[in-house]
């Protein structure tokens, strides 16, 4: 059976998610010792040319699988710290993932997932077709999660996170993909069922629901991923040093300080991330 990790990464005016992804597929081919692959599309590759950074994508990938990007519509407001810019968000062919991976199990991860441990080396032989992280962890705590950190509306029902997804190729695993890529064609229909704002397209939502589904309309025993260590985009990551990475954490109008190492953690704010590029790049050789 083979195995490897697959990355989605669609440029916007304000992200390049195919230079983030370069970062996350170094890690996590670091760290995990298994092949990595991208997803990308025609204009994103046009740009990593232009750019410089196609040899270095060749070397690293083990395969560029050339998709169109998704006509999603989505917009998105990007945090940096206090700073917000709004910006095209293209994340809505996900669901393809089952058809795309030249992988018989597949690990499912976002650019700004950081694999800084081998700790996910653990579920690749669990006998589970489909697992995703069941919920979310703060850096802090618990302080600054709230409800719809855990449910995907204030009368819905439990949230997954679709930032780590593995799964094998098999009937059960092509069926949730399959229902993803029907809960997304029909989106506002599914809000006024589970009654969520559907007005910015989230995977973790459509990904909650088909899982929802599938075990029967209720929640199940079963094996899941590590829950997402994460720090929302109003926290900033100032340093990477020692193998440790450094964050101002914002939490009651006051600054933190905290440090991460050898910890899968899920990074949102994306410019502190391309601020850090080059010691990244140190952190994964």
């Amino acid at each position: 059976m083979t195995k490897g990790i697959l990355l989605f990464a669609h440029n916007n005016r304000q992200i390049d998610y195919a230079k983030m992804s370069i970062l996350t597929a170094k890690l996590a081919h670091k760290n995990l010792k298994v092949p990595v692959s991208l997803v990308t599309d025609p204009s994103t590759m046009e740009w990593m040319d232009e750019s410089k950074i196609l040899k270095q994508a060749s070397e690293l990938y083990d395969k560029i699988i050339i998709t169109q990007r998704p006509e999603d519509g989505n917009m998105k407001n990007y945090n940096d710290g206090k700073n917000i810019t709004p910006a095209p968000f293209s994340n809505g062919n996900r669901f393809s993932a089952y058809d795309l991976t030249p992988y018989d199990r597949t690990l499912l991860i976002d650019t700004d997932y950081f694999v800084l441990s081998n700790s996910l080396n653990e579920y690749w032989n669990v006998d589970s077709d489909l697992m995703m992280s069941p919920r979310y962890n703060d850096i802090i705590g618990q302080e600054r999660i709230g409800y719809l950190d855990k449910n995907i509306s204030e009368t819905g029902i439990k949230m997954y996170w679709a930032t780590t997804v593995m799964f094998t190729k098999s009937e059960f695993a092509k069926l949730f993909f399959d229902l993803v890529e029907y809960i997304k064609s029909e989106y506002r229909m599914f809000s006024d069922v589970f009654r969520f704002d559907h007005r910015t397209y989230r995977n973790d939502i459509s990904f909650s629901i088909a899982k929802h589904i599938l075990n029967g309309f209720h929640e199940v025993d079963e094996y899941n991923l590590p829950n997402v260590y994460s720090t929302p985009d109003k926290d900033t990551l100032y340093d990477i040093n020692n193998n440790k990475l450094k964050f101002l954490l914002s939490h009651m109008d006051r600054n933190i300080a905290a440090s991460v190492g050898n910890k899968d953690v899920h990074i949102m704010n994306k410019y502190s991330i391309m601020r850090n590029y080059d010691k990244f790049m140190e952190l994964a050789e």
